[in-house]
Formats: structure tokens, sequence, C-alpha cells
């Protein structure tokens, strides 16, 4: 039987936090103003999480073996020009932070989700105002995408809790902090939810409040 390695909450969140920092100054490197890591990223968080889904042997170190034939095969696979980059970087950057815990893939996992939604926040913290601009872009074009309304119910993921004041990540591009003196002792980072749009500015929520877990 393999023995899962434990991990404390607040210690995978700082992992999450400095593979999202680290993603981000690669993804600058190679392609400022682009995302392709995070998206590159996304594609091995679903091939991990079918593999603990289907039960299989040895996922941990099956996982660092899939990185590494990512970037064997790179030039084969790639979408584009800067794919192999972008599996080199992430190949690097969860052997230095995953390896010590390849025998609890979960943790893995979960680390790695909250990693990929940090990653715009981590851009904004890192690279300031022009990323700010380009990054606004994305999120009305998205929003607008929508059709969103005032009233609409979407779903949200929680990135940080700080007292009663939550951070919610919209659409998967875009955060809002909300105060919730009434829910945020029941919520977790982490955890997707309900939350209501109760002001539209430009197409973009820019008032939300929590409604309900998923």
């Amino acid at each position: 039987m393999q023995i899962k390695e434990s991990l404390p909450e607040d210690q995978m969140w700082n992992t999450a936090h400095d593979i999202a920092n680290k993603l981000v100054q690669e993804q600058q490197q190679i392609e400022p103003t682009k995302d392709g890591i995070r998206s590159e990223l996304n594609k091995i968080i679903a091939y991990l999480r079918t593999t603990i889904s289907q039960n299989q042997n040895n996922i941990g170190e099956n996982f660092f073996k899939y990185l590494k034939a990512l970037v064997d095969n790179s030039k084969s696979l790639k979408r584009s020009d800067k794919t192999p980059d972008y599996y080199r970087s992430i190949q690097k950057i969860c052997t230095q932070h995953l390896t010590a815990i390849q025998s609890n893939p979960e943790a893995m996992l979960e680390v790695l989700g909250w990693s990929s939604r940090l990653f715009i926040a981590a851009t904004l913290e890192n690279f300031g105002e022009s990323a700010q601009t380009n990054r606004q872009m994305e999120i009305q074009t998205a929003a607008k995408s929508q059709s969103l309304q005032e009233g609409n119910e979407i779903e949200a993921n929680i990135t940080k809790i700080s007292g009663n004041k939550v951070t919610y990540q919209l659409l998967n591009i875009f955060s809002k902090t909300v105060k919730e003196p009434k829910y945020y002792t029941s919520l977790q980072i982490g955890q997707t939810v309900i939350v209501e749009i109760t002001e539209i500015e430009n197409g973009v929520p820019k008032k939300i409040r929590y409604i309900r877990p998923k």
C-alpha cells in the first residue's frame, strides 16, 4: 500500500503561491502578456485528475514521467513554437515543489489547481499596470461573452480568506474580494461556490455576494 505524505493546508497554499509566481515569471520570459503556460498546466492538471479517478498505481511517480515525456516529445506535440518552453518550465517547477509529496497525488492535484487559479493574480502582482491593462481587456471579453446580468448566479472559486474578507475568482480569469461576515467561517480556500452578481459595470461583475456551496 502506498503511504501518502500529508501536507498542512497552509503549507499547500504557500506552495501553490510559489508555483504560481514562478509560472508567471516563466511566462513573462517566454511570451509576455500571454498565458499559454497556464493553458498547458490546466491540461496537465486534467491528466492528473483522470489518473486519480482511475485509481492507477504509482500516480505521483508516473506524473513526473508524464512531464518528462511531454518535454522529450514537445517538438512533435507542440501547438505553438512556445509549447516546448512551457513544458520545460512546468516540469522544472513541479519537480522543485511537488516531488516531496508525490506519494499524495490528491494533494498534488489540489496544489496545482490553486496555482492555476492564482496565476492571474500573480501576474498583476508581479508585473503591474502593463499586465493589468492587457488583463482588463481579457476580463471584459470573457465577461461580455457570458452576457452576464445583475441577479445572475455563477460559479466562483475561493482563492483567499482574510478575516471576514473572501476573495472569489470568477470565470477563471479575475477576482473579487467581498466582506462575508455571516459566512466566512464556513468557507474554505479552494472551495467552489455559487455567488450572485449584484452590480455590473461595462459587462463585468462589479459587486457579488455569496449564495451557497456548489
